[in-house]
């Protein structure tokens, strides 16, 4: 009685050579769980030892659960339905940036590669191409388009396209600690005075006494203001849309999504109460054409939310007219910072006032300024001790 034929196993293949001269193998990797059909692949060659070679790499894949299914989708194709169907939760401004660093830098380079092809030489070479040697893009900008390839490649590895991210472990530029510029105490009057005429006084002294962020200060509401505390709660963010046809503004939540309250010095509140009144003027002036439909502490002589570019230009104005141009709208909340810790606030409370994530953040941004009150308390220390009758 003849025996039965052994059904092949997954994995198994043969070679053959083709009447062109090339050699050929052919495998299979399972069968496909929606129509139930075998999975069939095919390696070519120039020789019988190549295709072997390639042939053992395949099937032994197989026999570890490390195969990668073949697949067509290129890297431009799943980018379109990874903004889609993935990027499309996210806030507008991580929208743009992923947008741009796909179609300036991503696409480009590797757009028309398929997904199961790319490998990890190959985006450590585009990584590379990146940086001093290649676009010459700063070290924490080629962070941020790593960043977005490799978010695209873990989706894809969610969605079973890719069985590991080839992004993982890019040997990328290091990004250096920039010192924070800030106005120091002793620039702190001639700052005061460049601004004392400007219409948007009140935004830049608040801010320089509280640590905010731009979009906090535009963003902050009359119902965040807590009066009898001496206290404001930040809550959201004010942010403007960039989409063709589109510049409305919206609100959103704080960096680290992480609400924080801050007690203020009494003349910061003040400052509160005399925005206040000369909003109520700007109300009563405006009449109908009154419009603070997000009941916006600082706004337009209509109500309606100030234009983050706007308020800066007029910040750049001030600052150039008593030769501090170097100095930006971040620099504002790095000088609160300073200004606190020379003071002898503690890191804690500056990190809370802040909203950073964690006090060593804190402590690494402004190590100059703890540097400088080591070297005060040490000298301090020596005046203690100078006045003891036992020091020698």
């Amino acid at each position: 009685m003849a025996q039965k034929k052994k059904k092949r196993e997954a994995g198994s293949g043969t070679i053959y050579k083709r009447p062109d001269g090339r050699w050929i193998a052919q495998y299979t990797s399972g069968r496909d769980p929606e129509t139930g059909k075998l999975r069939r692949h095919t390696i070519y060659g120039k020789t019988q030892q190549e295709v072997a070679e390639k042939l053992r790499a395949a099937t032994s894949s197989i026999d570890n659960g490390t195969f990668q299914e073949p697949n067509k989708i290129t890297i431009a194709e799943y980018a379109k339905e990874y903004m889609q169907s993935h990027v499309s939760t996210l806030a507008p401004f991580t929208q743009r940036t992923y947008e741009k660093n796909l179609r300036i830098h991503i696409l480009p380079a590797l757009g028309k590669k398929r997904l199961t092809d790319l490998t990890h030489r190959e985006v450590q070479r585009f990584a590379a191409s990146l940086g001093a040697t290649g676009k010459g893009l700063a070290p924490k900008t080629v962070h941020t388009v790593l960043g977005t390839l490799h978010a695209l490649l873990t989706a894809a590895q969610r969605d079973e396209i890719i069985i590991r991210n080839v992004a993982d472990k890019c040997t990328l530029p290091r990004v250096t600690q920039s010192r924070a510029k800030a106005i120091t105490s002793s620039e702190l009057s001639r700052f005061l005075k460049a601004i004392e005429d400007d219409e948007f006084y009140n935004i830049f002294f608040l801010d320089i006494f509280s640590g905010l962020r731009q979009s906090e200060i535009l963003g902050l509401r009359w119902d965040d203001i807590l009066w009898e505390k001496n206290s404001i709660v930040i809550r959201q963010q004010l942010q403007q849309k960039h989409e063709r046809g589109s510049f409305d503004y919206y609100l959103t939540p704080p960096k680290e999504n992480k609400q924080r309250c801050i007690v203020l010095a009494a003349s910061a509140i003040r400052i509160l109460r005399k925005q206040h009144r000369k909003q109520q003027e700007q109300r009563l002036l405006a009449g109908e054409l009154w419009d603070n439909a997000f009941d916006l502490v600082f706004t337009n002589g209509f109500g309606r939310p100030l234009n983050h570019q706007t308020v800066y230009k007029h910040l750049k104005k001030a600052l150039q007219s008593c030769d501090m141009e170097n100095y930006t709208f971040h620099s504002l909340r790095h000088s609160f910072a300073t200004i606190s810790i020379e003071n002898g606030d503690d890191i804690k409370t500056v990190q809370t006032n802040l909203g950073h994530f964690a006090p060593a953040f804190t402590l690494k941004t402004y190590a100059h300024v703890s540097n400088q009150m080591q070297q005060s308390s040490a000298a301090r220390m020596e005046e203690l001790i100078a006045s003891l009758p036992v020091a020698k």
